[in-house]
């Protein structure tokens, strides 16, 4: 079987990355589905935890594309190169992560953010803030679902899966692309 070579000779880790990131962004993706419902349905707490959950899978994307390429290939390579794979795989999860959010929020469940916005206001209400105090809260935060809403949270994702991912990329190259002692 004939492998797709870089410039350096070794195999392209491309197919490692792609991989990696779809499966971080599917398991990302549901998880965060999950919390925002659980956050719709009232149970805010349990919808945080979901939700911090979400953010430790995306931070997996850098380990299965270093583990993938290694360990598929038998390779050793430097610390630098994982924090290469790291940052694509998460920058893969990021792209696919969006494009699941907003197939699922403009198709499949159009009023996902109306409600979640609602609950919300619900619960600032619950904490017994005034409705200025919850006007000017929500004041920071754009409209769920506008444009500004989507290239805020992309950019969120970008900045924080980028860090999370060269570093678990760094770490991970460390320990699966290792030369043997």
């Amino acid at each position: 079987m004939t492998t797709e070579t870089t410039h350096h000779g070794m195999p392209s880790y491309w197919n490692a990355v792609i991989t990696a990131g779809l499966i971080t962004a599917i398991v990302y993706s549901i998880i965060g589905l999950a919390s925002a419902y659980l956050t719709i349905g009232g149970s805010t707490g349990a919808g945080q935890g979901l939700g911090i959950s979400a953010c430790l899978v995306s931070s997996i994307a850098g380990v299965i594309a270093n583990r993938m390429y290694a360990k598929g290939f038998n390779l050793t390579y430097p610390i630098g190169k994982g924090a290469l794979l790291g940052f694509l795989a998460g920058l893969v999860t990021l792209i696919v992560g969006t494009a699941i959010s907003l197939f699922w929020t403009e198709i499949i469940d159009t009023g996902m953010n109306d409600a979640l916005m609602q609950s919300t206001m619900a619960n600032l209400e619950t904490q017994g803030l005034t409705q200025d105090q919850i006007d000017q809260a929500l004041s920071f935060s754009p409209e769920p679902g506008s444009m500004n809403a989507i290239l805020a949270q992309f950019g969120i994702g970008f900045v924080s899966l980028s860090i999370v991912n060269v570093i678990s990329g760094i770490i991970s190259a460390k320990i699966f692309a290792k030369e043997e002692e």
